[in-house]
């Protein structure tokens, strides 16, 4: 009874030290700078490419939201810090926001990827995106690249050809979008059974729904309604709001849970991985 009890004390005090030891480092540091120039260029092609018609700035397909809320689950607030950064800077140019109107809408990223964030470190849920069985992960699998690879085509297939031709390739840009998202919300659902249960409903709930209704709530009444002053009309609050909260649910459950399932185990065995806030 005293061994073990040495023991678990022992144990316990070396995770406290190697805790202590975390400090924030230059990789966290140049992780970030990194992720913040992504999300801006990937926010500004988005926005450009996908509007929301009458909304600078707001994209039917925010690409840049499947970069910044996994690396809130891979390094804390870096993750909201870099979504933030980013959308200050879009707000700027290409919308010409003023840097008043940019910092208060800008909140809107910076909460999207604190979602996840709270829900893992709060509820001390360590995101293991690993599959366990193997029945399950066969079919796993194919649902969740077919899906993002469709999506990945029809952007690809929109940018190149249908904002310069039109038909019949705006509409195949639009069923590579709903197939390809539908499959990969199927293959989330088979992830509750192929890994970590507790892992996965965290980020569907935390990660892709309440995280995309968060931001675009933020975003939506910080254009509309709430700024110095509100840049757009309050009657576009509609509108923005719902081509906001879907286009950030597409990309998440899409391109944000592709990166997800491939990474984290690599990225865990990193330095830059923060199992605290910041470190």
């Amino acid at each position: 009874m005293t061994l073990g009890y040495n023991l678990l004390v022992i144990q316990m005090t070396e995770k406290e030290a190697v805790t202590a030891m975390r400090r924030i480092t230059w990789m966290h540091i140049v992780s970030f700078a990194l992720a913040t120039a992504i999300s801006y260029v990937l926010g500004v092609v988005s926005s450009l490419i996908f509007p929301v018609l009458g909304a600078p700035g707001v994209s039917a397909l925010y690409v840049a939201a499947a970069i910044y809320v996994p690396l809130g689950i891979w390094m804390g607030l870096w993750g909201a810090f870099a979504g933030y950064v980013s959308c200050f800077f879009l707000g700027l140019y290409p919308s010409s926001y003023t840097p008043v109107q940019s910092f208060i809408w800008s909140w809107c990223d910076f909460l999207e990827a604190l979602m996840p964030i709270l829900f893992f470190k709060l509820l001390k849920i360590d995101p293991d995106f690993t599959l366990r069985r193997p029945k399950y992960a066969k079919v796993f699998v194919p649902f969740i690249v077919i899906g993002t690879l469709l999506l990945l085509i029809g952007i690809v297939v929109q940018v190149f050809w249908g904002a310069a031709y039109g038909e019949p390739f705006i509409s195949f840009y639009k069923y590579a979008v709903y197939v390809g998202t539908a499959l990969a919300i199927i293959g989330m659902v088979i992830g509750v059974f192929a890994g970590d249960p507790k892992t996965w409903l965290t980020y569907i709930f935390s990660g892709i729904i309440l995280a995309s209704v968060v931001s675009g709530v933020w975003g939506s009444m910080a254009l509309t309604l709430y700024n110095l002053p509100p840049p757009l009309p309050s009657g576009l609050f509609i509108p923005v709001f719902i081509g906001w909260v879907t286009g950030d649910i597409i990309v998440l459950s899409t391109i944000g849970t592709a990166l997800l399932v491939t990474l984290t185990p690599m990225i865990k065995r990193t330095p830059i991985y923060v199992e605290g806030w910041l470190a």
